[in-house]
């Protein structure tokens, strides 16, 4: 604490006299104590500020950096085809089976008795090595 000099105000009383009318004829004195303001020089205290180092123990949390070697995922652009579904329209041939009515010529067979002389009337040379009375078949084709 420093002590300096100030002027502040402070109420304080005097003595005044004062002759006031009153409401008889006759003058009146009466004595009485009106409070004034002077001004007085004091000596206050009034406290200075003052900056000082001080030092006191206290937790502290602290960031300290430290470079440590961690695996790391590194993301790498890479061109991939990835196959995918397309809609399209194909024509399928399949066999399917249908009756179709073909003519074919076929072979008939005919049944012919021998004749008598071993030689049929036709002029085609031919032997049956057949005995005489027995069948046998020619193919013929009909035109």
């Amino acid at each position: 604490m420093v002590e300096r000099q100030e002027e502040v105000d402070v109420p304080t009383e005097r003595f005044v006299n004062e002759v006031v009318d009153e409401p008889h004829i006759e003058e009146s004195e009466r004595d009485f104590y009106e409070p004034v303001i002077e001004m007085q020089e004091v000596e206050i205290e009034v406290p200075e500020e003052e900056e000082s180092e001080v030092m006191i123990d206290t937790p502290v949390t602290v960031d300290v950096l430290r470079q440590v070697k961690v695996p790391v995922t590194v993301e790498v652009a890479v061109e991939k085809s990835i196959p995918i579904e397309v809609d399209e329209e194909i024509t399928e041939t399949r066999a399917v089976k249908r009756m179709i009515d073909v003519t074919m010529p076929v072979a008939v067979k005919y049944e012919e008795r021998i004749a008598e002389p071993p030689c049929h009337w036709h002029d085609i040379k031919h032997t049956h090595e057949l005995k005489r009375g027995l069948t046998h078949t020619h193919n013929h084709k009909d035109d």
